[in-house]
């Protein structure tokens, strides 16, 4: 996974490297705050002269401002190759995942997708802004306290304090390593189940408060965040053993080094001078073995949440782009037939078959309805033509062609789907209504909105086509919602035009009008996915679809 985010970085690399020269001065420059006055003492303790009192001072105030501007430097081209990289991150997450849509949707939850396009890849900036220039550092810094100490005193003591640098190093990695790893992940994993069910609670606020069920749902949420809050227990106590291990690590390095330090200062075989800036050191270099301490805290998240985001990209899609891909043709005033030859279909991860053999076909302009009970794959039936999904046996065909064959933003912009409970954005119904044809006119908005049985409504509205329908559409009812989403579909004006239970939530009167006005609104094939008898009465033909089989019906009587 390492690998992968720094193949991901190549493009930031230059910026990413003078952060980690910026940040090798600003740790330079703060272990010579300390090491400087070490020196200045051992000097005196030497019987040596010193530099006056403003030289002093001067060479102190130098270092802290270079210290301050270098961390500075650090700062500023770390975060900005991070968030450089989080931005391409996000883009690439949503490139990948478009192309999923919608059936990724469905299979993951838009809770648990939209936790990964926004906390795990803000967890991945962890990786990027303060995880490779630290790395670097964590080298860098010791390995010069070495070099320096080995230099001064001699071995016993240059390579003592390489021993207890890399002890150090061994007890801050490797304290919680095994487990890290793994509580990550499985954080990350309940974090997005938490976050799918408030996703799932808003959404269906009503119906839980309707049914009573605020309690059980609450259980549901609560149970995960215990879930959450005992995977952070465990992570809490993991970094206090590393805190506790980045303090007692110097502790222990002073008085190994006064040990092995102090009779050679006593014999003379090293000054007091050289003595204290070894010693000066420890506290010196301390901040560069502590990046590794906070590695081990926020990395094994930065890498789950990577993870995470890499099994996103790599989900296999459900449908292939063709080939060689087809123009889709129309065959009469701008509609296009349907057809279903022989198709079978079960949902991926279950063995009952919705569809078994259909054979259907509306031609070109048609109104055709299909109906059945709940369940019985009526609305499989435009996720095939959508391609949603693929078939596992037979054809779907648009236009006489197989859609297969069509490229997917063709297809799908020649379709336009009408739910029973259809999306409303944040926003005007204008807004709304051009969601699908943002470049329709006046005339043509209200005119949908005619035929649709919108007109009233929207007049009795203040603002009129500029009302605000605040979140979800939560100032229209149910039945203005289908008759919005309605009025959208006839202003796409796409060839076909399939009507999922568009009616449900319209009074008899309203129903009728909407059904009597449809011919003049579109000219469209149409397929309604109804139940009401009432609907049946405005179509040319009807298909009833019964345990996965479909077959053709009679058109009620008229009055029944």
């Amino acid at each position: 996974m390492i690998m992968h985010l720094l193949t991901l970085a190549k493009g930031s690399a230059g910026l990413l490297a003078l952060s980690a020269l910026a940040r090798t001065l600003t740790l330079l420059c703060g272990a010579a705050l300390l090491v400087y006055p070490a020196w200045l003492v051992g000097r005196l303790a030497d019987g040596q002269d010193i530099p006056q009192l403003g030289t002093v001072v001067a060479v102190m105030i130098a270092l802290a401002a270079a210290k301050g501007l270098t961390r500075y430097a650090e700062q500023l081209s770390g975060h900005t190759a991070a968030f450089a990289l989080l931005e391409q991150l996000r883009i690439r997450l949503y490139e990948k995942l478009i192309p999923l849509a919608p059936a990724v949707t469905a299979s993951r939850g838009s809770g648990r997708l939209l936790s990964a396009a926004t906390r795990d890849v803000d967890r991945v900036e962890v990786f990027f802004a303060h995880t490779l220039a630290p790395v670097v550092t964590a080298v860098l810094i010791p390995a010069a306290a070495v070099v320096l100490t080995w230099n001064l005193t001699g071995a016993a003591l240059g390579l003592g304090l390489l021993l207890i640098y890399l002890a150090a190093a061994a007890a801050l990695i490797g304290i919680g390593r095994r487990g890290g790893r793994a509580n990550s992940t499985a954080q990350v994993r309940a974090r997005g189940a938490l976050a799918q069910e408030i996703s799932d609670d808003l959404r269906g606020a009503q119906e839980i408060t309707i049914f009573g069920a605020q309690e059980q749902r609450a259980q549901r949420v609560d149970h995960i965040g215990a879930q959450i809050g005992e995977g952070s227990r465990g992570a809490s106590v993991l970094q206090g053993l590393r805190a506790a291990a980045g303090q007692g690590w110097q502790v222990l390095a002073l008085f190994i080094l006064l040990l092995l330090g102090l009779p050679q200062a006593q014999e003379g075989v090293i000054g007091y001078t050289e003595l204290l800036l070894v010693l000066a050191l420890v506290p010196g270099t301390a901040p560069a073995l502590a990046a590794i301490e906070a590695l081990g805290i926020s990395l094994p998240a930065a890498l789950a949440s990577a993870a995470n985001l890499r099994e996103l990209e790599e989900s296999t899609r459900e449908v292939a782009e063709p080939t060689h891909p087809v123009a889709v043709s129309t065959e009469r005033d701008g509609a296009a037939s349907v057809s279903f030859h022989g198709v079978s279909f079960g949902y991926p991860g279950t063995e009952r078959e919705v569809l078994r053999d259909v054979e259907l076909h509306v031609e070109a302009g048609q109104v055709a309805a299909v109906v059945g009970v709940s369940g019985s794959g009526k609305s499989t039936l435009a996720s095939l033509l959508t391609r949603v999904w693929d078939p596992q046996a037979g054809e779907v065909r648009l236009g006489g062609t197989d859609v297969r064959d069509l490229e997917l933003a063709a297809l799908r912009a020649n379709i336009t789907v009408v739910e029973q409970r259809p999306v409303m954005i944040s926003g005007t119904i204008r807004e709304n209504l051009l969601l699908g044809s943002p470049a329709a006119t006046e005339e043509q908005i209200l005119a949908a909105c005619r035929s649709a049985c919108l007109s009233a409504d929207i007049e009795a509205m203040p603002e009129g086509l500029d009302t605000q329908l605040g979140s979800e559409g939560a100032r229209l009812s149910g039945g203005q919602s289908q008759r919005l989403a309605l009025a959208r579909g006839y202003l796409r004006g796409s060839p076909v035009l399939i009507l999922d239970e568009i009616t449900s939530a319209q009074d008899p009167l309203t129903q009728a009008e909407i059904l009597r006005r449809m011919p003049e609104a579109t000219d469209a094939t149409v397929i309604m996915i109804a139940h009401r008898s009432a609907v049946l009465r405005h179509v040319g033909s009807v298909y009833e679809i019964d345990a996965g089989k479909i077959r053709a019906a009679a058109l009620p009587a008229a009055g029944a």
